[in-house]
């Protein structure tokens, strides 16, 4: 791929995933639950009825509009399927503080690498660990583009949109976490991140 392709195609990684952290929709309150689902999974909606004892991400509400494809841990869902999912009643998100916990089929939304699935097109719903796999490091930050992401395998993954200033020590991203409970655009630490373990991966060709 050549420099010119790869930045049309980081464009449009971050313009879908932009479409994702900018999503509106309508829920009711048949879209939110708390228990244990008609399969004996835990599920915990991210919504404003919802507390968690560590987590408090509880942010969509019912009958009127949201913005943000919510989390759900275990769910790679499509903006498609996650209108198709409202419709058929699913659950919206799932935000578990235990996450040895299996995800629900109940919900509909995206985990971190459910986003990092749908977007690069990867054949299958993939967990953080599995992103060597399909990337490779690069060790030089100047090398990092849009579309490219920052990962800690094991633990998440996000988007790299674009750095907040020449220095390059913020930048711009998208990803999807329980601590927002959704899909959102912020900015991040780049030397904490690689502190914490933290590198830049890019999909293979």
């Amino acid at each position: 791929m050549t420099e010119a392709e790869r930045s049309i195609w980081g464009k449009t990684i971050i313009s879908k995933a932009l479409e994702y952290a900018n999503y509106r929709w309508y829920p009711t309150e048949k879209h939110l639950f708390h228990g244990i689902d008609s399969m004996g999974r835990y599920v915990d909606t991210p919504d404003t009825t919802w507390t968690g004892e560590t987590l408090h991400c509880g942010w969509w509400k019912p009958n009127q509009w949201n913005i943000g494809i919510p989390y759900g841990w275990g769910n790679g869902s499509t903006l498609e399927a996650f209108a198709k999912g409202l419709t058929e009643g699913k659950y919206a998100g799932n935000v578990p503080e235990d996450t040895s916990r299996y995800g629900s089929h109940c919900t509909v939304g995206v985990d971190c690498s459910g986003l990092l699935t749908v977007l690069w097109e990867l054949p299958k719903k993939i967990a953080t660990r599995d992103i060597p796999l399909f990337a490779d490091v690069l060790d030089d930050l100047t090398r990092i583009r849009p579309g490219d992401v920052l990962a800690k395998p094991g633990s998440h993954v996000m988007f790299f949109m674009d750095f907040t200033a020449a220095d390059m020590k913020r930048a711009i991203i998208v990803d999807s976490t329980r601590s927002t409970g959704k899909v959102s655009q912020r900015e991040a630490d780049l030397g904490q991140l690689f502190s914490e373990g933290y590198q830049i991966f890019r999909k293979k060709e």
